[in-house]
């Protein structure tokens, strides 16, 4: 069923798998870097994964859509409501102010941009006013510690006339290979602006690079969405940069999606040797077959399950090489292998995706959000319920097949309200919360109880044959009024997981 269109705020999957991967050369003469790896997001230090989860439209002190970004910090339970930090931009040491439409939050990215052994997080407000400049966007990062997330400091925006939304889109990774993590930002223009060489506690970086892709900017357009992570296995991380291209009519407006495989370089991302990709929503980058390069699982949320049949979704898997993506590419539907359901017109699999090492065999496993997807439960429908289901990395690929899991709330063990429309798996992102070997799942539900929002953690547990698997015992669920996110209007919390999903500033 095609849901009536609507501007909403989460619409495209997102970006950098928990800040990125990376890889690093091992011994004096090594013959190609070492396996890229996930990186832990840790902002407080302890060891434990912790995550980043938004309310980009939650309100404060009257002040509508200014968004908030809620800590959530690992421990030997995994996260709890317990444990957590809230920000908005009215918080102390966070820059600017809590302003109506701001939506803080509507993109974050992980990773430790002052090389002082704590995550820090760079979180977007892309809809901020800049002086006279409407909409001009604004990016900030807030600083992790040991006590956690602290205050922030604003990374300036060095062409503030050349674009709207700074922010719309953010990545991070080590671009150009000197063990430092940069920061990717995207804007409604067509140029990407990577920070590198490090970022100070004052915001600067020590040396900016900016790049133009062929997309045509427009209010409406532009970088929607950047991943970061090593695909060529050359020991830094490459970008999928995602673009709205539309058409230069001033009478019929068509938009298209245009997506870029940039690889890094010692001079960080590189439009000269920029591979054109097939459309869709790239949202994460990992190794899923084992063979050490990053493979590239995009999202094609509208896509046909065949030439004729239903517009159900798809996810493409192109799988890497020292190349790059190569032309092995793996495709994905709810009609692949054993994997439950069936494609229907708008169920939106593929809405997002995330990659995790959930058995501990040294392989990416997915996550695949179905936020549209409609049940028949009791005798009748559920309209826009939404599920998530897991899949397991295998040597030949992306295994459909053997013990594919799928979840929706309400259903053996899983929390929350099965009653329909709170598009379940609308973000997802896989982290290991607990440091027990496997990567835990987090799934939001941005339309929960009315538009308030739900994130859903469903951790790993041991599987019956041996290893690990995704399981509801201990299974947590997070509400806004827990963590300290005001509840006013449509907060949509669960929106964004620590850049897993994007908001999009267009029509659904």
């Amino acid at each position: 069923m095609k849901r009536s269109h609507r501007t909403v705020l989460a619409a495209a999957v997102a970006a950098a798998l928990a800040g990125g991967l990376t890889g690093a050369l091992t011994g004096a003469a090594a013959a190609a870097p070492a396996v890229a790896k996930p990186v832990k997001t840790d902002f407080n230090g302890d060891g434990f994964g912790d995550a980043a989860v938004t309310a980009p439209a939650a309100w404060r002190q009257g002040k509508w859509r200014v968004g908030s970004v809620t800590a959530l910090y690992g421990s030997a339970h995994g996260v709890s409501a317990a444990n957590h930090t809230t920000f908005d931009q009215d918080s102390p040491g966070v820059p600017g102010a809590a302003e109506n439409g701001d939506l803080f939050g509507a993109a974050t990215a992980s990773g430790d941009f002052n090389s002082d052994g704590y995550s820090d997080l760079a979180v977007s407000s892309p809809l901020e006013d800049v002086g006279r400049d409407t909409n001009g966007g604004v990016v900030q990062i807030l600083w992790g510690s040991a006590r956690g997330l602290v205050g922030g400091s604003t990374v300036p925006d060095p062409a503030p006339a050349e674009h709207d939304r700074f922010g719309a889109s953010l990545a991070a990774g080590d671009f150009d290979g000197d063990g430092r993590t940069d920061l990717a930002v995207g804007t409604s223009s067509s140029t990407l602006y990577t920070f590198r060489a490090g970022i100070a506690k004052s915001g600067r970086a020590g040396a900016v690079s900016k790049r133009s892709l062929p997309l045509h900017g427009a209010p409406d357009a532009g970088i929607i969405n950047l991943t970061a992570g090593d695909v060529n296995r050359d020991g830094r991380a490459d970008l999928m940069v995602d673009g709205l291209y539309r058409t230069p009519s001033a009478t019929d407006h068509k938009y298209y999606n245009v997506n870029y495989y940039v690889p890094g370089t010692s001079a960080g991302p590189s439009r000269t040797v920029a591979k054109r990709m097939p459309g869709g929503v790239s949202g994460a980058i990992g190794d899923i077959d084992g063979d050490g390069y990053g493979d590239v699982v995009t999202g094609v949320y509208w896509g046909r399950t065949t030439a004729d049949g239903p517009i159900g979704g798809k996810v493409l898997v192109a799988y890497g090489s020292a190349a790059g993506p190569s032309s092995r590419v793996q495709t994905i539907t709810q009609e692949s292998g054993t994997i439950p359901g069936d494609s229907e017109n708008w169920d939106k699999f593929g809405a997002s995706v995330a990659l995790g090492d959930v058995d501990g065999d040294g392989r990416q496993d997915l996550a695949i959000g179905t936020s549209d997807e409609n049940m028949r439960l009791w005798g009748g429908m559920r309209y826009h319920m939404g599920t998530v289901t897991v899949l397991y990395g295998a040597s030949a690929g992306v295994d459909t097949t053997t013990g594919p899991q799928y979840f929706y709330q309400g259903n053996h063990g899983v929390p929350g309200d099965p009653n329909g429309g709170q598009q379940f798996g609308t973000a997802v992102l896989m982290s290991d919360l607990d440091h027990d070997g496997g990567a835990d799942l987090l799934a939001g539900a941005p339309w929960q109880d009315n538009g308030d929002g739900t994130v859903n953690v469903l951790p790993s547990t041991a599987a019956p044959g041996g290893g690990k698997t995704i399981g509801t015992a201990g299974a947590v669920l997070l509400k806004p009024g827990q963590v300290g996110v005001d509840t006013h209007g449509i907060p949509q919390f669960g929106t964004v997981l620590q850049g897993s999903r994007q908001v999009s500033l267009i029509n659904d």
